[in-house]
């Protein structure tokens, strides 16, 4: 297990808020500057009552994929990120007609031990809604190029063409969707297909916890390895006292 860093300069220093911190140096301590430490430690005991009960390292330490919902789970082979945010402690900022509430006081970066498997159906629900719409409107682009069938509609209208590839692409986009539910509601019999119903996430956003990443599907990113440095990156059983 790694030591925290010892500074007698720092109050921090050799405490559980550094293990919280979780920056491994003091050269890389974002608060290392920072003369006020006692609203540090403050800002710090209340992102503790914000977590829900257990924490969130046991979902990066645990060997075994956090998504998988069937009797044998896959095995970690790397990390969902979902980024959450939390308005408290509320910070009131700088704006343009003068000052105001910052939205999000404390951000943390929740990391999922994730299996291949369930990292290709996140994906795959992630992008088909993309990319059928692009290979529908590619393909309607090709058929529509050919005299046999432009020239029909050019003597219909000079618009005709472009309306009908307009009609390609919408229908490429229902489906992308239609299909991409579709897989959704099949896989969910054997994963969580959406992670804000994953337990622990659930718990947050009862919390007060809100993804920064909300108009994604997935709403994750995909990572090989582990963030290991900064709030909410240490393990559980780091020294705290």
């Amino acid at each position: 297990m790694e030591k925290l860093p010892v500074n007698p300069n720092c109050e921090l220093s050799g405490t559980k808020y550094c293990a919280m911190l979780n920056m491994h140096t003091c050269a890389a301590c974002t608060v290392r500057d920072a003369e006020n430490k006692a609203e540090i430690i403050s800002d710090l005991d209340l992102y503790e009552t914000l977590l829900p009960q257990g924490g969130i390292a046991r979902l990066f330490e645990s060997r075994e994929c956090q998504f998988c919902t069937t009797p044998e789970k896959g095995k970690r082979r790397g990390y969902a990120i979902l980024d959450m945010a939390h308005p408290e402690p509320r910070r009131v900022q700088k704006w343009l007609f003068g000052k105001r509430v910052a939205r999000i006081g404390t951000m943390v970066p929740v990391q999922m031990g994730v299996c291949p498997k369930c990292r290709r159906r996140f994906l795959a629900m992630e992008y088909l809604t993309m990319f059928i719409p692009v290979l529908v409107g590619i393909l309607a682009l090709i058929v529509l190029s050919l005299d046999a069938v432009r020239n029909p509609l050019v003597d219909l209208s000079m618009f005709a063409p472009f309306g009908a590839w307009i009609i390609c692409v919408l229908i490429g986009l229902i489906a992308g969707k239609l299909i991409a539910d579709g897989l959704q509601r099949a896989w969910a019999k054997e994963m969580v297909t959406d992670v804000l119903r994953h337990p622990v996430i659930a718990e947050m956003v009862k919390l007060g916890w809100t993804p920064i990443t909300a108009k994604s599907r997935t709403k994750l990113l995909f990572s090989k390895s582990r963030l290991a440095k900064g709030l909410g990156t240490g393990d559980s059983e780091q020294p705290l006292e």
